[in-house]
């Protein structure tokens, strides 16, 4: 084996290693062990997880609003679940009732903004988690002037 070759090998081991240290020590806790056996935890991949996340949960990771990270283990048959935010290009409405991040926003403008006097936009959001759906005014300022 060519010592390039080798360095390339020793150096992807220590950088998967790396990550999955990293993975294990989130929010500053090692997450790697049980804190009710201390046997050692597996990070459950993103099929596995699923079924350890309620539905709103789901729904986010649908969406892209959030991560979620399952840290089961075997011993004890308990999982830990860890929510990581996304920066989602769209916005991200936390829903009233049940707290996901899962609720859509959509705006319809009833009366524009004008130099004389701020808009009126009607918002309606609906969860894709739990269904709740909720209605309000939301106002704008005025066209300012340059």
């Amino acid at each position: 084996m060519s010592t390039a070759l080798l360095f390339a090998v020793v150096v992807g081991a220590a950088g998967v290693l790396g990550v999955r240290w990293w993975r294990s020590m989130e929010r500053g806790e090692d997450l790697s062990r049980c804190d009710r056996c201390g046997k050692a935890r597996v990070l459950l991949d993103e099929e596995t997880e699923d079924a350890h996340l309620d539905e709103g949960q789901q729904h986010e990771e649908r969406l892209g609003t959030a991560d979620y990270h399952v840290w089961w283990c075997e011993s004890c048959e308990r999982g830990r679940v860890v929510r990581h935010a996304l920066e989602a290009t769209r916005r991200r409405v936390e829903c009233e009732k049940c707290g996901h991040d899962a609720a859509q926003e959509v705006m319809k403008t009833v009366a524009a903004a004008t130099h004389v006097k701020g808009g009126e936009l009607q918002v309606r959001l609906s969860c894709g988690g739990c269904g709740h759906t909720q209605q309000f005014v939301r106002y704008t300022p005025r066209v300012r002037t340059p």
